[in-house]
């Protein structure tokens, strides 16, 4: 059986550095982060309270879970972008590009 290599393409906001991390199975994407080494704020433990984890998906949104109960109520409370995503709740199944903002909007 073949299994194709996706990746996960990270770009720091205002910063020309980028990361490719490359997965095979649907993952957390805050686990997938997390054990790459990749520094994203947490501090709910992953349960999507914190809303610390909040990225920008600039590519492949369609490659990401739909948004949990939870993450709509967050999104909602505080007026999200349409690409914007937390990690925690978002499980990635194919190729993305991202942003990980230096600040989070209050």
């Amino acid at each position: 059986m073949l299994v194709s290599t996706k990746t996960v393409r990270i770009v720091q906001e205002n910063s020309e550095d980028e990361t490719i991390i490359e997965f095979d199975e649907t993952t957390n994407l805050l686990e997938l982060l997390n054990a790459n080494d990749i520094s994203i704020a947490q501090s709910c433990g992953g349960f999507g309270i914190c809303t610390t984890c909040r990225v920008y998906v600039t590519e492949g949104l369609e490659n990401l879970s739909a948004k949990s109960e939870n993450e709509i109520e967050r999104s909602q409370e505080r007026d999200f972008k349409s690409n914007e995503r937390l990690c925690c709740q978002s499980d990635v199944s194919g190729n993305i590009q991202l942003t990980i903002p230096k600040e989070l909007p209050e």
